[in-house]
């Protein structure tokens, strides 16, 4: 299966596209999802239709830059950020009794990764959250280690900032030149989208 978005300023020119596309894919024995290929204005009244729509772990809104020019922002989407804590938590449980050298050198390279994907321009406090949420797990599992609390919030906090430094979020990515994970070339004008799943 096969996903794209296609951008439109105008929406009557969205609508001629969202008639045209299933004659196109059929040519060539591709079919539209019927769930999954939907127009969304972005601009639309509060209440009055979809406003966002979640892309490639990101969920896409419109938004203003500090110049205040609409832009297309990205965050990261709930779903993917539960998934993403409870995944490092469940490694964190797995792996607690290693050395805290191991463990956070390890911890690291999955904050790194995770960082590397989500921290484009506008998600910092997605990026953020993951941060915050993951030390307090990783505080909770280092005092299960042995059944004794050893690490009171104040030790911790030398721990991952002065002894074995946890990495902290970092913005990777602008949004204009976020490519090939993100390409949206009509961000600085987002108004209507077609989301769209093809498949055989």
């Amino acid at each position: 299966m096969t996903r794209l978005i296609l951008g439109f300023a105008n929406e009557q020119d969205a609508m001629r596209v969202m008639e045209v596309l299933p004659k196109r894919f059929g040519k060539y024995q591709l079919t539209l999802h019927p769930d999954k290929t939907k127009l969304i204005d972005l601009e639309c009244e509060t209440g009055k239709g979809e406003r966002s729509f979640d892309f490639l772990g990101f969920t896409h809104y419109k938004g203003l830059s500090r110049k205040g020019r609409p832009v297309l922002k990205r965050k990261t989407s709930s779903k993917k950020l539960t998934k993403a804590i409870t995944q490092t938590e469940d490694w964190i449980k797995q792996n607690r009794h290693r050395s805290l050298k191991e463990l956070i050198t390890e911890l690291n390279a999955k904050l790194r990764g995770h960082y590397s994907y989500y921290g484009i321009t506008f998600n910092h406090k997605g990026i953020d959250s993951y941060y915050e949420q993951i030390k307090r797990r990783l505080h909770k599992w280092l005092n299960r280690r042995g059944g004794r609390r050893k690490w009171n919030w104040e030790k911790f906090n030398i721990l991952i900032n002065e002894w074995l430094p946890l990495i902290r979020p970092k913005i990777y990515h602008s949004f204009l030149t976020a490519k090939p994970i993100l390409e949206e070339p009509y961000a600085g004008n987002p108004l209507v989208r077609v989301c769209g799943g093809a498949g055989r």
